[in-house]
């Protein structure tokens, strides 16, 4: 079930949020995720939903730039930050960045 907070921002209504977060132009913007931690940001157009088995969930301190999409029942690790346009279906560790589709890591830090 969803909620909405405006028409083209969806945050699924039994999602646990921490504090902190941030959505900077967050039009078409679908948040459908098990969990996300606190002091998240993400711009415009991202996506966290449903495929393989389940939603993602989300840790601490995690930047997702504009038209992530991150899909099935993945992991994002703390202090992670997302490039633009990356799709994320496969678990992501603790500190680092991730881009590209499907995305991979780039730098640890």
């Amino acid at each position: 079930m969803k909620i909405h907070l405006h028409r083209s921002f969806m945050i699924r209504k039994e999602m646990s949020l921490g504090g902190g977060a941030i959505f900077y132009h967050p039009y078409a913007t679908v948040l459908n995720a098990e969990s996300i931690g606190k002091n998240f940001s993400c711009a415009h157009c991202t996506t966290l939903g449903y495929g393989k088995g389940g939603i993602p969930v989300i840790g601490d301190n995690v930047i997702l730039g504009a038209s992530v999409t991150i899909i099935g029942h993945v992991h994002v690790g703390n202090n992670v930050t997302v490039g633009a346009g990356a799709v994320v279906v496969k678990d992501v560790p603790d500190n680092c960045v991730v881009a590209g589709n499907p995305a991979k890591v780039i730098h640890f830090l």
